[in-house]
């Protein structure tokens, strides 16, 4: 799978140039990903509507500013997931019982991969609507910002993503398999990128994972 080194190392903590010892622990964090990762995704795509801060998603509505913000000219929206599978899961378990640095590394990578595995499936799903002369704009999910993750069930049932991808929530609404991802991804006719990183619009400011857009 395709991993951002970097941004795994921003997911470790680690500070400046790695050492031999953190990039062995990287190759074989990526090795073992691409044994255990069974990378899936699915996309519906409905009308939007928005009014004031109010967004109509045809499968349900959310009161959020920050949502309203990110679909603001959008005739129509992506409802996306995707996951790595639970083998990932169950491979990370096993790893924090044997090797935690080990553990770590794999956790890091996997949420890189995700990422990426992700920027690539909309890479596919633009190209799709650029025949139509649409484009897609950034992908935000619940949680972020004012768009509660109370709506992860909306999410998840609108996709039947339980049938689809094994992928379900706990009572939090926390998704498992946990490297997972849902998200709202606006279909606009005009080429407006928002500029603004998803970490930008959490109001967790003391995050030690976040990242601001660069200038």
């Amino acid at each position: 799978m395709r991993v951002r080194r970097e941004e795994a190392l921003r997911y470790l903590g680690a500070k400046g140039a790695p050492d031999a010892q953190v990039e062995a622990l990287l190759d074989g964090a990526v090795e073992a990903l691409n044994a255990c990762a069974a990378p899936r995704y699915v996309a519906l795509r409905v009308p939007v509507e928005v009014r004031g801060a109010e967004v109509s998603l045809q499968a349900f509505t959310a009161n959020s500013s920050a949502l309203a913000a990110r679909l603001s000219g959008c005739s129509a929206a992506y409802l996306f997931a995707a996951t790595l599978g639970a083998e990932v899961d169950r491979a990370m378990a096993r790893l924090f019982k044997l090797d935690v640095a080990r553990a770590f590394a794999l956790q890091a990578c996997a949420a890189s991969a995700l990422e990426c595995f992700c920027d690539d499936s909309c890479a596919a799903l633009a190209q799709e609507c650029a025949r139509e002369g649409l484009f897609l704009r950034p992908r935000f999910s619940p949680g972020y910002g004012s768009f509660s993750i109370v709506h992860q069930s909306d999410m998840l049932r609108a996709l039947q993503a339980d049938k689809r991808l094994g992928l379900s929530e706990t009572d939090s609404h926390m998704l498992t398999p946990l490297k997972s991802v849902t998200a709202v991804i606006g279909l606009s006719a005009e080429n407006t990128v928002c500029a603004v990183h998803k970490c930008a619009q959490c109001d967790n400011l003391t995050c030690e994972y976040r990242k601001e857009p660069k200038p």
